[in-house]
């Protein structure tokens, strides 16, 4: 039987106002008409079905996620994660706030899993982890990380 380590839980929901929603819509309708005009068809449809997608993945999704960690492996949500599935783990910091905690995974599709942390939970969620899993302390944010970090996307 396995021991629980540790456990949290994050919202993953954003909120997000109606003028987002607006603005979001007005670009898409502008790009499909003016991709239309210059008989970018293609486009059009890419753009109407990324659209769509977006928006059904971002109101589909849990409204929030239970991390544990086991001494045999990593839950999240009803996922399972056994430690020899994740290469390592990375504390990823905006300014000195730990924001994510992210598993570099042993998968083709998704390499990596960011889990929402903050400074109260860092320390003991890395002094559990580095008995099971190495630490990568070079991985940083990439400009893209910040990007969505910042517009909360």
């Amino acid at each position: 039987m396995a021991n629980l380590l540790y456990s949290w839980k994050f919202s993953s929901k954003k909120e997000r106002s109606t003028t987002r929603y607006i603005i979001a819509l007005s670009i898409i309708i502008w790009l499909v008409i003016w991709w239309f005009l210059s008989k970018l068809y293609w486009m059009s449809l890419i753009v109407l079905l990324a659209s769509w997608v977006m928006y059904f993945i971002e109101n589909n999704s849990e409204d929030e996620i239970n991390v544990e960690i086991n001494d045999n492996w990593i839950k999240i949500s009803s996922s399972f994660y056994d430690y020899w599935r994740i290469n390592s783990f990375t504390i990823l910091y905006s300014w000195e706030y730990a924001i994510f905690l992210r598993l570099n995974i042993n998968n083709k599709w998704f390499k990596k899993i960011d889990l929402v942390i903050n400074n109260d939970i860092v320390n003991d969620i890395r002094n559990i982890l580095l008995n099971y899993l190495e630490e990568n302390p070079k991985e940083e944010l990439s400009f893209s990380d910040k990007i969505i970090n910042l517009l909360k996307l």
